[in-house]
């Protein structure tokens, strides 16, 4: 039998039998980042790495250009396949499902994919960022500003059916809590306006990770969430997903035990342990605020690195100092620091999970678990569901 050639990626350099991608030679890993990245910030990023080109090694800039330059079409992805961040425009002949501030048009052809425009929910976002706090408080520390915008309902409510309409629900109520409790934190509203969206595009979801972890800790000191699958918002949503009814078509067209495998992360199913310890800890409002500001920010400037990198380690510095301040002279508690690794462990847990759960995310974009395109695809990231 005559064996096919084995021809080299044109993007990479690796050995590649796989055929062609998007009109070039390459391999499959060089389709899935360039169908990820293409439109995206990357475009315009310069070169992040002096080892550039070395062994063929290329930061994601490079290897954007790189891909562009052997010939990479974008005009080769699919119709209503690929959330190009580019996308702005709710596509015609979709009929449309209007929430409070996110739009789902569910298309008449079942084999397209719901777009989702999430265009007056960044403007909504904007105009919190304008208005600032809406509480005013003169706090003694930067950090205790930050308590007063995580309060947590004691009111509480089972939710018994989840489908698009409540996933938007989840999605828009995380996002501006997070946004409103930035308006607390006076170093943040030093920086500029463009950079505030980005940050909180990028956190919010981590941000809801921990809030999460803690609103279910609380429930379940309360007796209100009695095992692992049940778990709560700071709102007082329980979710039970041995009873909810999951109906997620309009999403995906995979069976609801395999779609949360992709969906891990968000549904914070691996860190159970983590959640005893948040309850056994019996955090206070200052540190679970820290915990909240190291979380989003070490995970914001791990993920763009830069400038970005810079501002949430003085942003991380600032916070410190407070919480140093906040066990001395409110605690008296000059030796924390036992207490505070126990607290960063149970973080440091949280953004492993988010690093080991992204290939499940890079599978879910390359065999099109989720049926859904995004007018803002980067808020998603590493959420399983781009």
């Amino acid at each position: 039998m005559t064996r096919s050639p084995i021809r080299n990626c044109l993007v990479c350099g690796t050995e590649n039998n796989h055929g062609n991608h998007f009109d070039v030679q390459c391999c499959r890993a060089c389709a899935v980042f360039f169908r990820r990245r293409a439109g995206t910030k990357y475009t315009k990023l310069q070169c992040q790495s002096i080892h550039c080109d070395v062994n063929s090694k290329l930061c994601k800039p490079c290897r954007l250009r790189r891909c562009y330059a052997v010939g990479m079409n974008i005009d080769k992805f699919q119709h209503n396949r690929d959330p190009l961040k580019t996308i702005q425009k709710i596509p015609e002949t979709f009929s449309t499902f209007i929430g409070h501030l996110v739009i789902f048009c569910i298309p008449d052809d079942f084999c397209k994919k719901t777009f989702v425009d999430l265009n007056e929910l960044m403007k909504k976002a904007s105009e919190i960022f304008v208005s600032g706090a809406e509480t005013p408080y003169c706090g003694n520390s930067q950090l205790k500003k930050l308590t007063i915008a995580s309060s947590f309902s004691k009111d509480c409510k089972m939710f018994k059916t989840l489908t698009y309409g409540e996933m938007s629900f989840f999605w828009e109520y995380y996002f501006l809590r997070t946004a409103k409790w930035l308006t607390y934190f006076d170093e943040f509203q030093t920086i500029p306006h463009t950079m505030k969206l980005q940050l909180l595009s990028s956190i919010w979801h981590v941000f809801g990770r921990l809030d999460k972890m803690l609103s279910t800790a609380s429930a379940r000191k309360r007796k209100i969430c009695q095992n692992n699958r049940m778990w709560a918002m700071s709102n007082g949503i329980i979710m039970d997903l041995d009873r909810t009814k999951v109906d997620l078509t309009h999403l995906t067209k995979y069976p609801q035990e395999q779609v949360f495998y992709f969906l891990n992360s968000i549904a914070v199913f691996d860190l159970a342990s983590e959640i005893e310890k948040l309850g056994e800890l019996n955090i206070t409002d200052m540190e679970f605020n820290f915990m909240l500001a190291q979380l989003v920010f070490s995970y914001a400037g791990k993920r763009f690195q830069g400038d970005v990198m810079n501002i949430c380690d003085r942003f991380l510095e600032v916070l410190s100092d407070d919480l140093h301040n906040y066990y001395v002279n409110e605690t008296k508690m000059t030796r924390y620091s036992g207490r505070l690794s126990q607290l960063m462990q149970i973080n440091n847990a949280i953004q492993n999970d988010i690093w080991k759960n992204r290939p499940r995310g890079e599978l879910a974009a390359l065999f099109n678990v989720f049926t859904v395109q995004f007018s803002h695809p980067d808020m998603f990231i590493d959420t399983g569901l781009v």
